[in-house]
């Protein structure tokens, strides 16, 4: 790579200390801003303003990638808008791009591929045939992640604030979340709210279930309510859609003395909730003694008690089989294999969940850490982070043909030029 181009990253300084490391290797870096709080934490190289419209974005972004003769492009999430059409882009044209995401094993790593994530990423629909001859993987050098969530508010709240107060400048720009920019700064500081209220009675909730349910627990963890891996990637328009198919189901084809236990994303706490919704729906169907509903529930204890997983596409699921659940997914997922997942339908799955192939698995989380996943984490321990982006990226130029092995590390910032292009 000579000349790089980022597009929007995690929120955070995470580009910000991956374009200093770019810097120090000798790689020209190139920064698009589509907002005031992508402007909040300047880059590394030239940051550019781009004010146009969404529809005028592809030509643009042809023009500036002949113009700074770019050969890769990194971004966060391949869904969203402008991303989405650089993705298209990229592969009309044969140019590297390179895709961050939330890791797929979490909390100790990141996702990193090239060409895109989740289902379109280029290992998916290949995975059956690869997992067999996977190596195993040497982790002796593998360092823990520190909890995050407080920064991610702190980094939050500066985004949105920073985007709310720069909408004059940037009045074209159309956001991948369709709510107004304080509704998520404060959605935020809401969150953080709910956390700590909630926290004490779902730990005694958990600690019943366990008690009196143990064995006979089914599990559905929900998603963001406005998750991509959801509007893409399922045959759902929302999580209320899907929590109403589930509740049906459970209500027409489980046991009588099975539960369901239904537990809030902890990134979408201060966006949705869906109490009311799942007791109307409940009450309809006649179980709401079998259905329960929180926040802060710890899975890793519970996951010994559950006698099923169900998850639309979530990265909850690969950790439920990593603790041996059976688990059955009911949208596009990387990890939806025969031998890991339940192929079955949901009907059938709360009567006969299929277990799961440990020994598969373990061939399937040697594959993702040799080619998805980097060790580091997007709100802190950047040098670590960077310096395992580096080590994939390099390993990724030496295998040209395979899925790409990205990596990272960081320098000190020089003097940045800020362009507007409208």
């Amino acid at each position: 790579m000579r000349s790089v181009l980022l597009l929007q990253g995690p929120l955070g300084p995470f580009f910000q200390h991956f374009s200093r490391f770019l810097a120090r290797q000798g790689i020209r870096v190139h920064k698009l801003n589509f907002n005031g709080g992508d402007d909040a934490w300047p880059c590394a190289g030239t940051n550019t303003r781009y004010q146009g419209s969404l529809p005028d974005w592809p030509c643009y972004l042809a023009e500036f990638v002949n113009n700074h003769r770019i050969d890769a492009v990194f971004c966060y999430n391949d869904c969203r808008e402008y991303h989405k059409a650089a993705r298209q882009f990229c592969l009309a044209r044969g140019l590297k791009l390179f895709v961050f995401e939330e890791g797929y094993l979490r909390p100790d790593y990141i996702t990193l591929e090239q060409g895109g994530v989740n289902a379109h990423s280029p290992w998916y629909g290949q995975l059956a045939s690869l997992l067999t001859c996977q190596a195993p993987v040497d982790e002796h050098l593998h360092f823990s992640v520190a909890p995050t969530f407080n920064k991610r508010i702190y980094y939050a709240v500066r985004y949105y604030l920073n985007m709310q107060l720069d909408t004059g400048r940037f009045s074209h720009y159309v956001h991948h979340r369709h709510r107004p920019c304080w509704r998520e700064a404060t959605a935020w500081l809401r969150g953080w709210f709910t956390k700590l209220h909630h926290k004490p009675h779902d730990r005694c909730q958990q600690q019943r279930l366990i008690d009196h349910h143990s064995g006979r627990i089914f599990l559905m963890p929900l998603q963001v309510a406005d998750d991509f891996q959801i509007r893409s990637h399922s045959p759902f328009k929302n999580v209320a859609q899907a929590i109403n198919q589930i509740l049906d189901s459970f209500s027409a084809h489980s046991a009588a003395n099975d539960v369901l236990l239904l537990k809030h994303h902890p990134m979408d706490r201060g966006y949705s909730d869906y109490s009311r919704q799942i007791k109307q729906r409940c009450t309809r169907l006649g179980i709401n003694n079998r259905v329960f509903y929180g926040f802060e529930f710890s899975l890793p204890e519970l996951y010994r008690h559950c006698k099923g997983v169900v998850t639309i596409n979530s990265t909850v699921g690969i950790s439920a089989l990593l603790h041996k659940v059976p688990t059955l997914t009911l949208g596009k997922a990387l990890y939806d294999l025969p031998g890991l997942t339940s192929q079955c339908g949901l009907d059938t799955f709360w009567q006969r969940p299929e277990p799961v192939n440990y020994q598969l698995f373990t061939q399937l989380r040697y594959f993702l850490l040799s080619n998805t996943q980097v060790n580091g984490s997007f709100y802190g321990q950047y040098r670590n982070t960077c310096e395992q982006i580096w080590q994939r990226l390099g390993e990724s130029a030496q295998l040209e043909n395979a899925a790409p092995k990205p990596a990272l590390i960081e320098t000190d910032i020089p003097e940045t030029s800020l362009q507007q292009a409208s």
